[in-house]
Order: C-alpha cells, then sequence, then structure tokens
C-alpha cells in the first residue's frame, strides 16, 4: 500500500520518474531493512581453517572465528557455550550453517580425524555449491533479459532502421504541397 500511495504523490508531484522511482526506492530500503544480518560461512570456514592447520584446538579457532566476526551472534553464542559445556553442547544452540559446521567439528573430535581436512572439505564443497548458483543464474539470465530486450532494444532498432526511411517518404509525399 505504501508504495501505491508513493506513486500517487510522486506523480502528482513530480512527473513520471518519481512515480517509478520512489516505489522501487521504498521497497528497496525494505528488503535492505530486513535481511539479515548473518556473517557469510565461508570467511569463518577460512578462519578456523587457517587456526588449525595452525596447530590450534578447535575451541581456540572457534573463539579466534567469534573474536574476528563479532556481528555474527550466533558463533559468539556457540563459542561460549562450547567453551563452558563442549562442542556437542554448541550444537544444540547452533542454527543453520555455524551448527553444520559445529556437528562437523564435533564428529572430527569424537572420532579422531583430522578437523582441518573435514573444514577444508567444507569450504570446498561451499565454493562448488556457490559456483553452481552462478552458472545456473547464467544460464537462465537470456530468459530474464528476453522482455526488458523485446520492450526497449527492440523497438529502437525498428525505429533507427525504418525512420530515415519514412521521413525521406514523407518529405516526398508533402513536397509538392508546400
Amino acid at each position: 500500500m505504501i508504495p501505491l500511495v508513493a506513486a500517487a504523490v510522486g506523480l502528482s508531484i513530480g512527473g513520471p520518474l518519481p512515480a517509478v522511482v520512489l516505489p522501487l526506492l521504498i521497497i528497496v530500503v525494505r528488503r535492505y531493512r530486513n535481511r539479515p544480518r548473518q556473517v557469510p560461512i565461508r570467511p569463518v570456514l577460512l578462519l578456523v581453517l587457517v587456526e588449525l592447520r595452525a596447530g590450534r584446538s578447535v575451541l581456540s579457532a572457534l573463539q579466534s572465528a567469534s573474536a574476528a566476526f563479532p556481528q555474527s551472534a550466533d558463533l559468539s553464542v556457540a563459542s561460549r557455550v562450547a567453551s563452558v559445556s563442549g562442542l556437542p553442547a554448541a550444537v544444540e544452540v547452533s542454527p543453520g550453517e555455524t551448527g553444520r559446521l559445529l556437528a562437523q567439528l564435533a564428529r572430527c573430535q569424537r572420532s579422531g580425524s583430522p578437523a582441518a581436512d573435514t573444514v577444508r572439505s567444507m569450504l570446498e564443497s561451499d565454493i562448488e555449491a556457490e559456483r553452481t548458483r552462478r552458472i545456473e543464474r547464467a544460464r537462465g539470465l537470456p530468459i530474464r533479459l528476453m522482455i526488458p530486450m523485446a520492450l526497449l532494444v527492440l523497438p529502437g532498432m525498428i525505429l533507427l532502421m525504418y525512420a530515415p526511411t519514412l521521413l525521406r517518404m514523407w518529405h516526398d509525399m508533402s513536397a509538392p504541397f508546400s
């Protein structure tokens, strides 16, 4: 409702351009304001991998990652719970990607396998998933561009090709009456 009112006000005050720009601006601001404030998992994985490869423990790697990304509430809570109660308890309180990372690290501690290799494989799978998402988006680009091409570029091309001929014909037809 608010974008519709903004369009009406923009149309009455400034014409068609503000009538289009104001609702779009309101929609963009709403989306930006409502988006979640989470740190992407890839920088966390990189930092944890570097810490583990340097010989630090899993807990100190988590604490370093938590100190490096203070805006991530999930990671700081998980680090505090892991330092008090251990990794299995931190897995229970951590949602999403942080919980998945902690579950893998807890599994490594139980089995005795190297945690750095597990974090490296998680990082590689995250990179591969991002690559796959980008390829899928690129493959859908011609379909998404079909409407703008048909509505914006095609009329301009037709006008560019036929306008000189039509103007010349109109001039030739109207010349005897001048």
